[in-house]
């Protein structure tokens, strides 16, 4: 899968390439990850991410890009003592194509906003090979998905540099339509050696239907392909 997706994303590059001028760059910053599960209530995980990117820039006011970066989705447990602390981790490759609109080109920031189709390929988790038992929950990495999809939304601002560089600042959120995690209802033995004192040796785990949101407040630096100025007058 995750070849396909390299694929897809040259061949993307190829298509931005034949445009006359078009942006190249990378972002990064901070995930806040959250997701519910029936069990009980799940704290932000807080986790880096980063992106590589193209964008068109023939209209300098619409205009559609393409991303490809490492995120991490997941939610934290967090007790009461200091080192009560558990996390449930999806590392991600995530692809996003959408569309950008500036709402200026001519100030010092520049706000723009955006809305994109985002597609993701997990490549491991933290949960294990083996299904791991407690009190609260059943979590076992069989039930992965390993493909999801979902939405991109967002907006920022831009500051030009110079006439080839970029600096943006931008905030999305991240819902997924698709299921990170989908385990069915399931049967646990909590007593191998069932007793007249405990003649019931397994329990019932409820259903747990996960999907990812998150938060994503990032940085980032692009470049103009493609720039040439107006011959100079003699």
């Amino acid at each position: 899968m995750k070849k396909y997706i390299l694929i897809l994303f040259f061949g993307l590059g190829i298509c931005f390439s034949s445009s006359a001028q078009y942006y190249y760059g990378v972002k990064g910053g901070l995930g806040l990850n959250m997701q519910k599960w029936n069990s009980f209530e799940r704290d932000i995980l807080f986790t880096p991410l980063i992106d590589l990117l193209v964008e068109t820039h023939d209209d300098p006011i619409n205009k559609i890009y393409a991303s490809i970066g490492y995120h991490t989705r997941g939610s934290a447990v967090r007790g009461f003592g200091f080192q009560s602390f558990n996390s449930y981790r999806f590392n991600n490759l995530s692809l996003e194509l959408g569309f950008k609109q500036m709402l200026s080109v001519d100030k010092k920031y520049n706000p723009y906003y955006m809305l994109a189709g985002r597609l993701e390929y997990t490549i491991n988790t933290n949960l294990g090979g083996q299904s791991q038992f407690s009190v609260y929950n059943l979590v076992d990495d069989n039930f992965v998905n390993k493909i999801n999809y979902g939405l991109t939304i967002g907006g920022g601002f831009e500051f030009n540099w110079d006439a080839t560089k970029v600096i943006f600042i931008e905030a999305s959120i991240n819902p997924d339509v698709s299921k990170q995690y989908d385990q069915p209802s399931t049967a646990v033995v909590t007593n191998p050696n069932p007793s007249p004192f405990n003649p019931n040796p397994t329990i019932t785990i409820l259903p747990q239907e996960v999907r990812n949101v998150s938060l994503e407040l990032k940085i980032g630096i692009k470049f103009l392909q493609g720039y040439w100025e107006e011959d100079e007058e003699y």
